[in-house]
């Protein structure tokens, strides 16, 4: 009996020393899940294909917009093709966002009217800012702070938690480095940037002619959502992507959006 108690003490101090690991994204095994406190644990409903947008149905269709999407949507560490990594995003029917410290005059008031527009752009999850216990944290850091817990070469970086499959992302904490930005504009370039991170895009684009086509440019330099981003964010949100698809599965599931007939209340609409 001792003997047991002992081995169950040693197993879950493991596990939690695997837990505090830190990463800029870290894989989570199903035995831990008795020991994370995961709230809003019932499913989202995701919405269906033929309710999508107009456009967002056409462009899936389109070879650049999956090379894209598909680009963003996994690791793109391996470069431009083969990519690697598998689909991560929330499951869960609220997201809590939570600014933990003062990030400039009209910070707090952008990132509502993000959450706001990110509502807007899909009904699936629905993301919240709260003042507390939150899933997405934003933290502005001194620049010494920031080389410290980061490092210098960059001035925003967003380190995920998740789950290969259900519930997929289990927590996101941004880090931004605000001693290094001199504008509003240039804050919130990064904020955006971090926070589509945070809803699972993990890729970037890196041709100068992707510049003002995505917020995930490498280079941060847009404050505000293109039209292929809402469409990729409505698609990542949809029925037919799933956590834990590859590559192959995305594109399949790309063409199916493509194909799927319109409902009567998605028709005529125009936005991404």
């Amino acid at each position: 009996m001792i003997r047991r108690l002992i081995s169950l003490i040693v197993l879950i101090v493991a596990l939690t020393t695997l837990v505090s690991l830190a990463g800029t994204s870290q894989q989570l095994t199903p035995a831990l899940t008795s020991l994370l406190r995961l709230e809003d644990r019932r499913a989202a409903s995701t919405v269906s294909t033929e309710s999508l947008p107009a456009y967002t149905r056409k462009v899936a269709g389109k070879p650049r917009f999956q090379r894209y999407f598909t680009r963003l949507a996994l690791s793109d560490d391996a470069g431009a093709s083969p990519h690697s990594g598998q689909i991560t995003r929330w499951t869960k029917r609220r997201v809590r966002i939570d600014i933990l410290n003062n990030g400039g005059a009209g910070t707090e008031a952008y990132v509502r009217r993000l959450v706001s527009r990110l509502n807007h752009m899909q009904s699936t999850t629905r993301f919240m800012l709260v003042d507390g216990s939150a899933d997405i944290t934003i933290e502005f850091l001194s620049h010494e702070a920031y080389a410290l817990a980061v490092g210098d070469d960059s001035v925003g970086n967003c380190e995920t938690r998740f789950y290969m499959g259900t519930p997929g992302l289990v927590s996101a904490a941004i880090k931004i480095d605000a001693g290094a930005l001199d504008s509003p504009e240039e804050r919130r370039a990064v904020i955006i940037h971090e926070l589509t991170h945070a809803l699972g895009f993990k890729g970037h684009l890196s041709q100068p002619r992707d510049r003002t086509r995505s917020v995930l440019y490498y280079a941060a330099s847009i404050d505000q959502w293109t039209q292929d981003d809402g469409a990729a964010i409505r698609i990542m949100y949809s029925s037919k992507i799933k956590n834990g698809m590859n590559a192959a599965n995305v594109r399949k599931a790309l063409r199916r959006i493509s194909a799927a007939q319109p409902a009567s209340s998605a028709e005529g609409r125009a936005t991404p």
